[in-house]
């Protein structure tokens, strides 16, 4: 299946895109995780430059840069938590606040790679803003505002609660796993400063 990532926004110095479920930000190991978002806009844009990811799994905005410039005060920008992202899921359950704040250390569980998990003594800081946006019997629709960017964290977090994301193969139990045919998880807003005349650009795409 070919999977092509949808450019929203393109100039001199960088390219915003929707990447879709299922792809790669960049490759992986093996010949059969070539195909990525890199080698996608390689096609047209061999100069692009990854400043972020997205899980394979997860869906929506990415900005990439187009020179050494870009990347480096677009890297900074993140590095410094200037870079202002939302994401939008469907958990299963109901919390039983409206909203809330999970601040929790993470850590890889290498025994069980790629799967990430809470450690108070070696996990490093990871912190989620989230709030109800609806209810519907066994399932809540969230808006996450991750102030950290660890690995995984939007999906562990959720996890720690009670709450795990729709679909997701890696920390769902079967029954959360079963009630979506892909992660739940989109990245729906993405804000910060153009590279180069320290615009504010901000984009949205609408979740699933």
């Amino acid at each position: 299946m070919q999977l092509t990532p949808t450019i929203i926004h393109v100039d001199t110095d960088i390219i915003v895109i929707e990447k879709p479920t299922m792809l790669l930000s960049v490759p992986g190991r093996g010949e059969d995780k070539q195909d990525c978002v890199v080698s996608r806009l390689a096609i047209d844009y061999p100069e692009a430059l990854i400043v972020h990811r997205l899980d394979w799994e997860t869906s929506g905005l990415m900005v990439l840069a187009r020179n050494r410039e870009a990347h480096r005060e677009l890297s900074r920008q993140f590095q410094d938590r200037e870079v202002e992202k939302q994401y939008i899921s469907i958990v299963y359950g109901s919390p039983p606040e409206d909203h809330g704040s999970i601040d929790l250390p993470l850590r890889c569980d290498w025994p069980n790679r790629p799967r990430q998990m809470v450690d108070h003594k070696q996990g490093k800081a990871a912190l989620t803003h989230w709030r109800v946006l609806s209810r519907d019997n066994d399932r809540s629709r969230i808006e996450l505002t991750p102030v950290t960017g660890r690995s995984h964290q939007l999906r562990v977090h959720l996890l720690s609660i009670d709450n795990p994301i729709l679909g997701d193969q890696l920390y769902a139990h079967e029954e959360a796993l079963q009630m979506a045919n892909r992660l739940m998880l989109h990245a729906t807003s993405l804000s910060f400063r153009h590279p180069c005349n320290r615009s504010l650009l901000s984009f949205d795409s609408p979740p699933f």
